[in-house]
C-alpha cells in the first residue's frame, strides 16, 4: 500500500487515533494509513502531557487555561503544535495580492485576491451581498461513506467568494482588509486613512507610505511599530516622536537623528546631544536626499545599535500576565501577536476587543467562544470558520455572514439551522449534526482546524509565505499549492528601465510614467505620482526595490511570532521572548530594561 503522508492526514487527536485501530469502527484506508505513520508518536497515549507534533516533530504541551477553554466548547485537543497550526492559518490570508479579474456574476472587470484563473467562483464584494443569488441552491446530502473536509472542499468551490474585503472607502481601490481610507493606494488590513501608500497594518494615518504596525501619525516613510508620531523616517518602536530619522524605541523625541532608546530628547545624533545649530548644520551636510549617503548613515546606526541597544524581551504595555509580542491591554493571554484589549485569549494574530478565543488570525468586534478562526468579525461560539461575521453557534463554515446554528455551510447570509447550504427544522439539525460529528470523529477530522490543502490561495499568495517561506518543490511536499504566476510582469514595453539619480533633487517628474527594475529581485515596479511628491516632502531618495521586496524586509526586521525561553541578561529572571536566545543583542526583563532607559 502506499503511503501518502500529508497535512490533512495528520490532524487527528491523541484518542482519536487511538480508536482508529478499533475492528469495524469503518474508517477509511487512510486512517490506517494515519495510524501506521504516528504510532511511534508520544501522541498515541493519552496519559502524556507532552505531545510530539507530527509536521516538524517539536514536544508541545496545552496550556491549562487552553484545556479549559476547549472543555468548555467541547472541543478535543489540537493535533498540531501552536507555530505549525499558524502556519495552516497564515495558508489562508492572501492579504496583499490582487489581480484584475471578472465577476462570475455580472461578468463585469474586477479587482480581487482571486486570480483570474481560480477554480473558485467569485463575485464582486457588492454584488455578494445582494439578493441576486441564493446560498442555499448549493446546498447537499453529506455523504457518510466519505471524509467530511473532501465534501467541504467542493462545496467550497460552488458557492461564491468575496472580491476583496472593504468597505466605505473613497477612492481606494487596490486595498484589501480595508475600511474607511480615503485616497489611499496599496494599503492593506489598514482602517481610518487618509492619502496613504504600500503599507500593512495602519490605522488612522494621513500621508504614510511604508509603513507597518502604525498608527494616528502623519507624514511617516518606512516605519515600524510606531504610534502618534509625526514625519518620522526608517524608525520603529518609537511613540509620540517628530521630525526624526533612524530612531528605534524611542518616546517623546524630536529632531533626532540614528538614536535608539531616547526618552524626552532633542537634536541627538548617534545618541549624544547637539545644539539646534550644531544639529540643523550636521544635517544639511548629511543630505538624506542622496541614496549613498543615506545608505552609509543607516549602516552606521544599525552597527552602534546592534552592539549598544537595550531592548525589552517584548514590546507591549498596559499589559497583565501575557505572553507574546506587540500587545495591549491584554489580560490573561497565551502567546499574541500584534493585538490589544484581548481577556483570556491564546495564540490569536491581528485581534482586538475579544475574549475567550483561541488560535485565529483577525478575531474581532467582542468576539467570544471562537476557536479555529480566520477572519472573524463578532462572532460567538463559532469554530473552524474563514472569513465569517456576525454569526454564532456554528462549526466548519465559510463566507458565512448572520447565520446561526450552521455547519459545514459556505456562501450563506442570514440562515439557521442548515448543513452542508441544506436547510433543516431544528431537530432534523441537531440529529443530522450529531451524526456527522460522530462521523468525524471516526476519521480524526473533528475538532481539528481548517487544513491549509483547503485554502483557496497558494501559499506564495499568503501570509504564510513572508512568516515561513518555502520553495515551490518544498511547500508542494508539504501538501501547500502553490500559485504560477502566469501574468506578463509588464503591461507593454516602454523602454530600457531608467536608471534613479542618486539624489532625489535630480528625478526628473516623467520618472512615474517609467518602468523600474527591482535590484533585489528583478520584478518590475512604478513610481507613483503620491509617491513621488512625498519623498520630495521628505528630502528622502525613491526606493530602488519593488514594493514587494520591501514589504518583505520590513517584516524580517520585526521579530518572529514565535516564542523562545531565555534569561534577562542583566538579572536572570526567565523569559518567554521573541527573541531567541542565541541572537546578540542585549534582551531585558521589564524591570530591569525600565531602569536602563529611564
Amino acid at each position: 500500500m502506499l503511503l501518502i503522508y500529508n497535512r490533512l492526514s495528520i490532524q487527528c487527536t491523541q484518542n482519536l487515533i487511538l480508536k482508529i485501530i478499533t475492528p469495524g469502527c469503518g474508517v477509511p484506508a487512510a486512517g490506517l494509513i494515519h495510524f501506521l505513520l504516528l504510532s511511534s508518536s508520544p501522541l498515541l497515549n493519552p496519559l502524556l502531557t507532552r505531545m510530539s507534533c507530527p509536521l516538524c516533530h517539536s514536544a508541545f504541551s496545552v496550556p491549562p487555561a487552553q484545556k479549559k477553554f476547549l472543555d468548555t466548547i467541547n472541543m478535543p485537543s489540537p493535533a498540531l503544535c501552536p507555530t505549525c497550526r499558524r502556519q495552516e492559518r497564515f495558508a489562508w490570508r492572501n492579504e496583499r495580492r490582487l489581480y484584475h479579474r471578472k465577476c462570475d456574476l455580472t461578468g463585469k472587470q474586477i479587482i480581487s485576491v482571486y486570480a483570474p484563473d481560480s477554480p473558485y467562483k467569485v463575485y464582486d464584494q457588492h454584488e455578494w451581498h445582494t439578493d441576486k443569488w441564493d446560498g442555499l441552491s448549493f446546498g447537499r446530502d453529506f455523504d457518510f461513506n466519505r471524509p467530511f473536509f473532501d465534501q467541504f472542499n467542493e462545496l467550497m468551490h460552488d458557492a461564491p467568494k468575496i472580491s476583496v474585503f472593504t468597505s466605505q472607502n473613497v477612492n481606494s481601490d487596490f486595498t484589501n482588509g480595508a475600511q474607511q481610507d480615503k485616497n489611499c493606494f496599496m494599503i492593506f488590513v489598514s482602517d481610518h486613512d487618509e492619502e496613504c501608500y504600500y503599507s500593512y497594518g495602519i490605522d488612522t494615518c494621513v500621508s504614510c507610505i511604508e509603513c507597518i504596525n502604525c498608527f494616528k501619525s502623519t507624514l511617516l516613510i518606512e516605519c515600524i511599530d510606531c504610534s502618534e508620531s509625526y514625519n518620522l523616517a526608517f524608525s520603529e518602536r518609537c511613540h509620540n516622536c517628530r521630525d526624526s530619522f533612524f530612531l528605534s524605541d524611542c518616546k517623546s523625541c524630536s529632531d533626532c537623528f540614528g538614536c535608539f532608546g531616547l526618552r524626552n530628547k532633542e537634536f541627538h545624533i548617534f545618541n549624544e546631544p547637539h545644539s539646534k545649530a550644531d544639529y540643523l548644520q550636521k544635517l544639511r551636510e548629511l543630505n538624506t536626499g542622496s541614496a549613498a549617503s543615506l545608505e552609509a548613515a543607516e549602516t552606521a546606526f544599525r552597527t552602534r545599535a546592534a552592539s549598544q541597544q537595550i531592548h525589552q524581551y517584548y514590546d507591549g504595555n498596559g499589559n497583565d500576565n501575557v505572553t507574546g509580542d506587540h500587545i495591549v491591554h491584554c489580560r490573561n493571554c497565551i502567546e499574541c501577536y500584534d493585538s490589544g484589549d484581548l481577556e483570556d485569549c491564546g495564540y490569536l494574530i491581528f485581534s482586538f476587543k475579544s475574549k475567550d478565543c483561541y488560535d485565529g488570525h483577525v478575531v474581532v468586534e467582542n468576539s467570544e467562544l471562537c476557536y479555529g478562526t480566520i477572519a472573524t468579525i463578532g462572532q460567538y461560539n463559532t469554530q473552524f470558520t474563514f472569513i465569517s461575521f456576525y454569526s454564532k453557534n456554528s462549526q466548519y463554515i465559510d463566507h458565512c455572514q448572520h447565520c446561526e446554528d450552521c455547519f459545514g455551510c459556505s456562501g450563506l447570509k442570514k440562515q439557521k439551522f442548515c448543513i452542508f447550504n441544506k436547510q433543516y427544522s431544528e431537530n432534523e439539525y441537531k440529529a443530522l449534526k450529531a451524526k456527522i460529528v460522530k462521523h468525524m470523529e471516526k476519521t480524526g477530522e473533528w475538532g481539528q482546524q481548517l487544513p491549509a490543502a483547503l485554502s483557496p490561495f497558494g501559499y506564495n499568495e499568503t501570509v504564510a509565505q513572508e512568516y515561513f517561506p518555502l520553495t515551490e518543490n518544498n511547500a508542494k511536499k508539504q501538501g501547500f499549492k502553490w500559485k504560477t504566476d502566469t501574468e506578463a510582469q509588464t503591461s507593454a514595453y516602454q523602454g530600457p528601465s531608467p536608471t534613479l539619480p542618486d539624489d532625489i533633487k535630480d528625478v526628473p517628474d516623467d520618472i512615474v510614467q517609467k518602468i523600474l527594475m527591482c535590484e533585489t529581485s528583478g520584478k518590475p515596479y512604478k513610481i507613483i505620482p503620491q509617491e513621488l511628491a512625498l519623498y520630495r516632502q521628505h528630502n528622502l531618495p525613491l526606493p530602488r526595490k519593488c514594493f514587494d521586496q520591501r514589504h518583505v524586509e520590513r517584516i524580517q526586521r520585526r521579530n518572529p511570532r514565535q516564542l523562545w525561553k531565555r534569561e534577562c541578561m542583566k538579572c536572570g529572571k526567565e523569559l518567554e521572548s521573541s527573541y531567541a536566545p542565541e541572537r546578540p543583542e542585549k534582551v531585558y526583563c521589564e524591570e530591569c530594561y525600565l531602569k536602563e532607559v529611564y
